[in-house]
């Protein structure tokens, strides 16, 4: 039932027109916080010609080209920064599809969960069927409300371990950006933020697993490691330290001879800091090293500080930019 608000905003939505740069804007999450409840408003009425369009287009797109990352939820709007998703271009065309297939029902009608940790705490999660997920902090899962009815899909922003239970009339699919890994009974680690060049990484510990895109495909064997970017050329499953890549789940930060940007990405990542890298710094610097999860990001960059002679500058409450000493003469 639409709140005497969103009856006001329905009324003004279907006055003003709802059209391709909005929605593109709306589920961008650049709107303000009124296009938000017009946009909101508009997608709750029973017909929406204007986001079916959308949809459809979107959809087409998505066949031809590269999956795009949103940083909204179409179904469910999210005040945390931190909580926040990146909504694939494929579901918003899945969506559209399970919204043609479904006679008299609206966009709104099909429900979507988040499974968010904006903390600084693992979350285990059960799944319905009988899979765990391990999600790091700062990490989001979206996965539809139909989960293991006919499919088991999710899709992946941070960092997760994933146990599957084995169904092999339900393959398991996880979904980061254009990468998509798929298993039947498996154990793995997938990463989406642990690299300074944006690369995603899927590690195998146990069993097996495809990872595959439109262009590419291979299968992990236990023990390798895959680290996916769209604009390379060229892949090839590597062996990885198990250390390093399960670190979180033992509540440890751990770098083995580690690119040192990477590091600063990883340290970004489980913390929710933000780190300002000067383009002086070199980018062949590596480091070692183990610390407890909790120790404090300052701590840590002092610490790698003391190794390559870099200088921290703290900008604002969470902050920090590594620079290069100005030299005196």
């Amino acid at each position: 039932m639409l709140t005497t608000e969103n009856k006001q905003h329905s009324l003004s939505a279907t006055k003003m027109n709802i059209d391709n740069s909005l929605l593109e804007k709306y589920f961008k999450g650049n709107c303000t916080d009124d296009e938000v409840k017009l946009v909101e408003a508009y997608l709750s009425q029973p017909e929406t010609p204007a986001a079916d369009d959308w949809f459809e287009q979107m959809y087409e797109q998505s066949i031809a080209t590269p999956v795009i990352s949103m940083k909204r939820n179409p179904f469910r709007r999210w005040y945390s920064v931190a909580a926040a998703v990146a909504v694939l271009l494929a579901v918003l065309g899945w969506m559209w599809q399970l919204q043609r297939s479904a006679i008299g029902k609206n966009l709104v009608a099909f429900t979507w969960d988040t499974l968010a940790n904006p903390g600084k705490d693992i979350k285990r999660l059960a799944m319905t069927d009988g899979s765990e997920v391990w999600l790091a902090p700062h990490s989001s899962l979206v996965y539809n409300q139909k989960y293991n009815d006919s499919t088991r899909e999710l899709w992946l922003q941070g960092e997760a371990y994933f146990r599957v239970k084995s169904d092999p009339a339900r393959p398991f699919s996880v979904h980061t950006g254009s990468l998509v890994t798929t298993a039947l009974g498996t154990a793995f680690n997938i990463s989406t933020t642990g690299r300074a060049d944006g690369s995603i990484q899927v590690s195998l510990l146990e069993g097996k697993v495809s990872v595959a895109t439109s262009i590419f495909s291979c299968i992990l064997q236990p023990g390798q490691m895959i680290a996916w970017r769209d604009d390379l050329v060229s892949f090839a499953p590597v062996n990885f330290n198990l250390q390093e890549v399960n670190d979180w789940r033992q509540g440890k930060m751990v770098f083995d001879k580690t690119l040192l940007v990477d590091a600063f990405a990883r340290i970004q990542a489980r913390t929710g800091c933000k780190i300002i890298i000067d383009p002086s710094i070199k980018k062949d610097l590596k480091v070692s090293g183990t610390f407890p999860a909790s120790t404090p990001v300052e701590n840590i960059l002092e610490v790698m500080q003391y190794v390559h002679g870099f200088k921290i500058e703290k900008r604002g409450n969470n902050t920090y930019a590594i620079v290069t000493p100005t030299k005196n003469n």
